[in-house]
């Protein structure tokens, strides 16, 4: 992995003389929303004071907000993601390269829904399904690709609205595991663990990922559960020095992962709840800080390859 000073140098040489531009811009389109929303939010009161006496309901003060917001949002979509798009081709792209010259960024790609649903980490029936961000390649031999991903499921309230919950939101990353595994094991969060302790194991037999797996490893099973179509095989998967590794990871990332391990890949999910390569449109865009945290966020697929070991070739793929 890159040092920090290497990432200093390269973003006062490489980054900050050709981003000037975008903070000139992040600027303009601040003070631009900002503007707009107070005209906004006058004009509403205004208009509100004069049309009051014709509100014969709720509905009208309603139909008589939504106008204005509704306005709002519009331009805010279009602004923000106009400048995003911006940004991404400016800093994103020249940061995946300066990580490994063997990765390569697509802003508009993701993880297909094949791959998704391959991962048998997620319910397979889902309503929506978004991503972007791609970055794919080599890391010390082994194939890897991850992505931002949202997926939601459509959902109906008593009175027969429809609303969205999510289901992931987050970073899916994909790896070469060097081993065809016959069957799969799935590890997820223990939450349960976490709320009820002891009484969790009840809980969790009741999961639709498969048999539960237990494990000789207190700390490990503290934070994760483990399910799967073959005990033996799960076992031999999660040896006492992967399940430290797995420990040591998710103290890393400081997130909720999971992880399967299926056909002859490891899939990896970090729960995020909000995206990892859009800037804010309230923050500035040429701090180093700021860049800092783009490229722990791509620096990740290395860590993920080597606190795994996923270059070293420990078994067959037969």
């Amino acid at each position: 992995m890159k040092k920090l000073s290497e990432l200093q140098d390269f973003f006062y040489e490489q980054i900050y003389p050709h981003i000037g531009y975008l903070e000139e811009e992040r600027l303009k389109i601040f003070s631009f929303l900002r503007t707009l929303g107070i005209s906004l939010f006058i004009l509403s009161i205004v208009a509100f004071l004069f049309l009051k006496e014709y509100m014969v309901d709720l509905n009208s003060l309603f139909v008589l907000l939504a106008v204005p917001v509704g306005i709002f949002m519009l331009v805010y979509s279009y602004q923000v993601k106009t400048f995003q798009r911006s940004f991404k081709d400016e800093v994103i792209q020249k940061l995946v390269s300066f990580v490994s010259p063997k990765l390569f960024y697509s802003k508009d790609s993701s993880i297909s829904r094949l791959e998704y649903d391959s991962s048998f980490l997620f319910p397979s029936s889902i309503d929506k399904f978004n991503g972007d961000d791609l970055i794919k390649g080599e890391i010390d031999g082994v194939s890897i690709k991850f992505s931002e991903l949202h997926t939601q499921k459509k959902k109906k309230s008593s009175k027969g609205q429809t609303y969205y919950v999510n289901i992931f939101k987050g970073l899916l990353f994909i790896a070469d595991f060097n081993k065809h595994f016959k069957g799969r094991t799935i590890v997820m969060p223990d939450k349960s663990e976490r709320l009820i302790g002891g009484f969790s194991h009840f809980f969790q037999s009741l999961s639709g990922h498969g048999e539960l797996i237990k494990l000789d490893n207190p700390e490990f099973e503290r934070e994760f559960v483990v399910y799967g179509s073959d005990q033996i095989e799960a076992r031999y998967i999660l040896s006492h020095s992967l399940m430290q590794n797995i420990l040591e990871l998710k103290k890393l990332i400081k997130e909720d992962i999971s992880l399967s391990f299926s056909g002859s890949k490891i899939y990896l999910a970090v729960h995020k709840t909000s995206s990892s390569f859009e800037p804010r449109i309230y923050k500035k865009v040429d701090s180093f800080d700021e860049i800092k945290l783009y490229f722990q966020t791509i620096s990740l697929v290395v860590e993920v390859v080597k606190i795994l070991n996923l270059d070293i070739k420990i078994w067959s793929k037969k």
